[in-house]
């Protein structure tokens, strides 16, 4: 079920309050991100959490369409300390920088992560039972409802870009958010994650130390599987890093099934030497939409690997997430003033 738009009145404070008294899906001012261009604010999602959120400052006058970000897997804050300096994480600051004040940045905390939270350290226990799909999605919609109803936002024709994992919630929110018109699949997927797993495995690509044969290696992949299905709750059994919870709720559904349900414009990209994400996944994704008779945007980034870092012939790496997040949000502002 979609969020209704009308919840988006907003009660602006600069004292925390609890989850219990704010109102769901109202943004409540919370500070400014010292040294980074967002101001903090929090909204109460559908599930009664509190979520964090940031956007970032506009100098227009005018108001500007709304890009969200969604990150790839991983338990950090957006942000994380530096001695006395506040340093962006996650690849936002990119995007940022390719927007260049055309369009304001929505990102949203992971529910279970605090603010400074960093990779390097072991995830918080709240994060593991936090972090499926569905919770997730929840959060970054309750967001995208509260930040389309702040001053100086254009509440029309969202565009929700995630990066890797991300591209899988992203789709997601694209179904729960109304306001969402356009969606950015960056190294993605398109089928099920299982559906690369499995090929990753068959190729050799992983668990190359379980066995030599790639047969023995899908095997293990599906064994996996009905391991993860029989305990799909569990936040202490691991596979490739991931809680078996978080494997039950993503792997049930793809950015294929997503898409399906809803006429969102879409834009999807990925490196060609990705190894994460198989390029057999991203042809997967593009052709659906194209036998949908939709008209993705679709690029194969030459000598790109999952995060858009290119390899020249030289042996020098290249910026290329910068570039493709310049790309789309180009494609992105054009297509609203086509619409327009």
């Amino acid at each position: 079920m979609k969020l209704s738009l009308m919840l988006c009145a907003v009660a602006l404070c600069v004292s925390p309050v609890s989850a219990t008294a704010q109102v769901p899906y109202r943004a409540v001012a919370v500070s400014k991100v010292r040294g980074q261009p967002y101001n903090a604010y929090t909204v109460v999602d559908s599930l009664g959490r509190r979520v964090s959120f940031y956007l970032s400052e506009s100098s227009s006058d005018a108001a500007l369409p709304l890009v969200v970000y969604v990150h790839g897997s991983g338990h950090a804050s957006h942000f994380f300390r530096v001695g006395d300096r506040i340093a962006p994480a996650n690849g936002h600051a990119s995007l940022v920088d390719a927007i260049r004040g055309r369009a304001r940045v929505l990102i949203v905390e992971k529910p279970g992560v605090s603010l400074y939270d960093r990779s390097d350290a072991a995830p918080r226990p709240e994060f593991l039972i936090e972090h499926t799909l569905e919770r997730w999605a929840e959060a970054i919609a309750a967001a995208v409802v509260a930040a389309t109803g702040l001053p100086g936002v254009d509440s029309t024709q969202v565009l929700v870009v995630g990066h890797s994992e991300g591209g899988m919630v992203a789709t997601r929110v694209a179904r729960l958010a109304s306001s969402v018109s356009h969606v950015g699949v960056l190294a993605g997927g398109g089928p099920s994650q299982l559906f690369d797993l499995r090929l990753l495995a068959r190729s050799g690509q992983f668990f190359t130390h379980v066995s030599a044969d790639p047969a023995e290696r899908e095997a293990h992949v599906l064994a996996q599987w009905d391991s993860i299905l029989a305990e799909p709750d569990a936040t202490q059994r691991l596979f490739l890093g991931h809680p078996f919870r978080r494997w039950a709720s993503f792997l049930r559904s793809s950015p294929i099934a997503e898409l399906r349900q809803s006429q969102v414009k879409v834009f999807v990209a990925q490196g060609e030497r990705d190894a994460v994400v198989t390029r057999e996944s991203f042809d997967a994704l593009v052709s659906d939409l194209l036998g949908a008779g939709r008209r993705p945007v679709g690029i194969l980034v030459p000598r790109a690997d999952h995060s858009f870092s290119i390899v020249t012939e030289e042996g020098a790496i290249q910026d290329g997430w910068t570039q493709i997040l310049g790309r789309m949000i180009d494609w992105y502002l054009h297509s609203r003033r086509r619409t327009n």
